[in-house]
């Protein structure tokens, strides 16, 4: 076992414990002084070297606050800590106890693990660098895993650069790679479109551990990573990796990726291919045109992200009751749904009749948020998509309609709402301003041409894994 790191606090004294639903009681075997642990704050139980086998190191979060967040805790008052038990209860050991590393962190005779660790600096409230420093450093130490790569965000392209550069090629050279990523959805979205842009080779799908830090963190929310603080760390030790589905967003010559809070425009041009291609986006949770597109868009700025999930409210008020004083706008275009039907082996399509449109959004996942349920009978990683739609309806039935998925997802069931399982959709734009042709894909912003259109499909699972 490595030194423990000066950043883990470790009390050498022994512990004997009883544990509830909610925490954990521990009594000094020689001494007086009794400590009590939240169970949310317990990472995993290890292995201690003592000759009668009955003693275990606990690891678990320490001064953090009571309650759990939608951030990990990764502040100033949270810290790594380690306390010896003697002989813990064996219900508390069949749920945290880690006898050895897993096999996407334990190297063999025959082949070395990449370990990289990917720390997207401006995800959320921008926590995720002190959450390294203070918890999973110390945590990889303790655990004997000091050789790795730290590659900590410098841009909106950081990630797909490193894909590109590093992890791609080795990847295609047959090397596995665990990649502990501390970002939101957006980062994971960077590696998952990268590695499915390297079309036509062959290659081994990195393992990505998610550490949740940004502000929505649908992926993370609909996997179980927020019902706890410790959860991601735990799913490190004692997850499985599970292929990641993917959605595939095509788009007609003209679309631009919106950066730098909207202040540039990015032309999508494929240079491999004629030069009115469009690169296609490979997404994992959502493809969104109309209400949630625009307020991603609009919330995506310093002064917004600082407010946490908050963003997400306060740019909704403006887009359903401008302060200038005129109408909710209407979106305006054409969408058509593609179905199978797997009972009769055939397919369809449909035009919706409606022509002007509120929310249209299409999921891999049930939750965008931890408490925002957008299509509850979605399960992550099981590769069906499904879409959401209501067309332009006032602003006052709207906020309804999102308040009702704030609870338990019931705004399906509204008779305005078009819920449904498609294979894919296309929207055909009817906008002449740029604002109303923008369209969400994970987070990134893309501004479709004038008289354009997106098509969004279900792609495949084959690329990228993530523990669960």
């Amino acid at each position: 076992m490595e030194p423990l790191p000066d950043a883990i606090w470790a009390d050498a004294s022994q512990f004997s414990c009883n544990f509830s639903n909610d925490d954990i009681q521990c009594s000094e075997i020689q001494g007086q002084r009794e400590l009590r642990i939240a169970i949310d704050d317990v990472i995993c139980i290890l292995p201690h070297a003592s000759q009668d086998g009955k003693n275990y190191n606990m690891l678990y979060l320490r001064n953090g606050p009571k309650e759990a967040t939608s951030v990990p805790r990764g502040d100033c008052r949270s810290s790594l800590a380690s306390i010896q038990l003697v002989s813990p209860p064996s219900t508390l050991l069949s749920r945290y106890f880690c006898a050895e590393l897993p096999h996407h962190l334990k190297p063999s005779v025959d082949r070395a693990i990449d370990l990289h660790v990917i720390i997207s600096a401006p995800s959320g409230t921008g926590k995720a660098k002190n959450f390294f420093r203070n918890i999973v450093q110390p945590f990889l130490a303790h655990i004997g895993l000091t050789e790795y790569e730290v590659h900590e965000t410098q841009s909106a392209r950081s990630i797909l650069e490193l894909c590109q550069s590093r992890l791609i090629g080795r990847a295609k050279l047959g090397f596995p790679q665990t990649i502990v990523l501390l970002s939101g959805d957006g980062g994971l979205n960077d590696i998952v479109d990268s590695f499915h842009s390297a079309v036509g080779v062959s290659l081994v799908p990195p393992i990505v551990a998610l550490i949740p830090m940004g502000t929505g963190n649908a992926m993370a929310s609909s996997l179980g990573l927020l019902s706890r603080p410790t959860a991601g760390l735990t799913v490190l030790l004692k997850g499985s990796p599970k292929p990641i589905p993917t959605l595939v967003a095509n788009f007609s010559p003209g679309a631009q990726y919106v950066t730098d809070e909207g202040r540039t425009l990015i032309p999508m041009l494929d240079s491999s291919m004629t030069q009115s291609s469009v690169n296609p986006i490979h997404g994992v949770v959502v493809a969104s045109w109309g209400f949630h597109a625009a307020l991603v868009a609009d919330s995506d700025t310093s002064e917004y992200r600082r407010f946490g999930a908050e963003r997400f409210q306060m740019a909704a008020k403006e887009l359903l009751f401008p302060s200038s004083g005129v109408d909710t706008h209407r979106y305006k275009g054409n969408i058509t749904l593609f179905r199978s039907n797997i009972a009769t082996n055939e397919n369809s399509v449909e035009t919706l009749e409606c022509g002007e449109h509120m929310y249209v959004l299409a999921t891999l996942v049930p939750r965008l948020e931890k408490n925002f349920i957008i299509s509850p009978e979605s399960v992550a990683l099981d590769g069906r998509l499904r879409i959401i739609h209501f067309g332009a309806v006032s602003a006052e039935k709207a906020m309804q309609l999102m308040s009702l998925a704030y609870d338990g997802g019931r705004h399906v069931h509204e008779s305005s709402v078009l819920y449904t399982e498609v294979e894919g959709f296309r929207i055909d734009f009817h906008e002449a301003e740029q604002k109303w042709r923008r369209v969400c894909i994970d987070g990134k912003i893309v501004i479709v041409g004038e008289d354009g259109w997106m098509e969004v499909l279900k792609g495949s699972t084959d690329r990228v894994n993530i523990l669960v």
